[in-house]
């Protein structure tokens, strides 16, 4: 018998994906971030280190965790793998802002907030999630000297507002794809469930057809035989009636079983228990 598909197990799953999608990006792309800067002066290497080796750490606790999944899990790794990254960044932007050479200010988070919202496991943790990758930019801007403030082009950092306005669009697009996705699934354990039951049922009617036959016949015969058995045999009467009016009742729904191979089976006992 195949299970019944189960919708938090679903959700389970979607949300243990992504987590494992977003640590797997903190654990390659933040050691990428040395070779990119490894002409800045002054530039830590430790931050983007850590960073990868939490995104490798939470990379492992997922994967241990993979059988089981739960979205609360999938949801406090997500938020911790966000919180060692934005640590990360609130470092090496202070040494890119005091770089010699212009630079773009907080592509890691305008990229940070587009993957939040593509990968996070609900719409709370995944605005959660934008909403640091922005209030981080827009408060190390505000922790910066006046001197390298002047420094930042034109539209920086507020241009990553509009980062943030793409990743929430996104992200509410996203939460109404996976609710559509977990009502069309709960509909379909719905339809599966009562196909079963329905299955049963008719399964139940055929196996209590011959017995139900030989007990009419039965009584017939002892009603001639045994005339003053008459008062109980018209009891027995009634309740073959009601027994028969019941399995009318199964045939309505008949037509509307999708029978497979499994279900023809010689023994109607099988399907019954099977169900």
């Amino acid at each position: 018998m195949i299970p019944l598909p189960s919708e938090n197990g679903h959700q389970a799953r979607n949300a243990w994906r992504g987590a494992l999608w977003a640590c797997g990006l903190n654990a390659v792309g933040m050691p990428l971030d040395i070779l990119i800067a490894w002409e800045v002066p002054d530039m830590p290497r430790w931050p983007p280190l850590v960073s990868g080796a939490a995104g490798v750490l939470l990379v492992i606790v997922l994967l241990a965790d993979r059988k089981h999944p739960t979205v609360r899990l999938a949801r406090t790794i997500f938020l911790v793998n966000i919180a060692v990254m934005l640590a990360a960044l609130w470092i090496t932007s202070g040494a890119y802002a005091a770089a010699p050479e212009r630079w773009i200010p907080f592509q890691a988070n305008k990229l940070g907030a587009l993957a939040a919202a593509m990968l996070a496991p609900d719409l709370i943790t995944g605005s959660l999630a934008i909403a640091g990758f922005v209030g981080m930019a827009l408060l190390r801007y505000v922790a910066l000297p006046d001197a390298l403030q002047n420094r930042f082009p034109i539209g920086e950092p507020w241009a990553i507002l509009i980062y943030a306005l793409f990743a929430m669009a996104l992200l509410s697009y996203r939460a109404h794809r996976i609710a559509l996705a977990r009502r069309m699934l709960r509909i379909r354990t719905e339809s599966i469930a009562t196909q079963r039951l329905a299955r049963a049922f008719l399964a139940l009617r055929d196996f209590t057809n011959t017995p139900l036959q030989t007990i009419e016949l039965a009584a017939v015969i002892l009603r001639k035989q045994n005339p003053e058995l008459g008062p109980i045999l018209d009891r027995v009467d009634r309740s073959v009636d009601r027994l028969y009016r019941l399995n009318n009742t199964f045939s309505v729904y008949e037509s509307q079983i999708e029978w497979t191979d499994e279900d023809l089976t010689p023994d109607p006992t099988a399907l019954v228990v099977g169900h």
